[in-house]
């Protein structure tokens, strides 16, 4: 699994598996889940992620008492 940031469209990406996408599901408001022909999930991509997470919060995930840098591109 991969998570990373992209600061130019304010996304925030979560690779689950890589594949070939054949189709996208927005499964709420702003937040698409890309699946392969199978109906497997790969990718998931929250838009307007700083809002729904805080500007403060986006560089980072924490995961219980440990916290990780989160990738971020322009």
């Amino acid at each position: 699994m991969k998570i990373t940031y992209d600061k130019s469209v304010d996304a925030l990406n979560l690779t689950i598996k890589r594949g070939i996408v054949a189709r996208t599901i927005e499964v709420a408001p702003d937040v698409f889940l890309d699946v392969n022909a199978k109906g497997d999930p790969l990718y998931l991509e929250f838009i307007g992620a700083s809002e729904r997470i805080g500007r403060k919060n986006i560089g980072k995930i924490t995961l219980g008492a440990r916290s990780f840098r989160v990738p971020v591109t322009a």
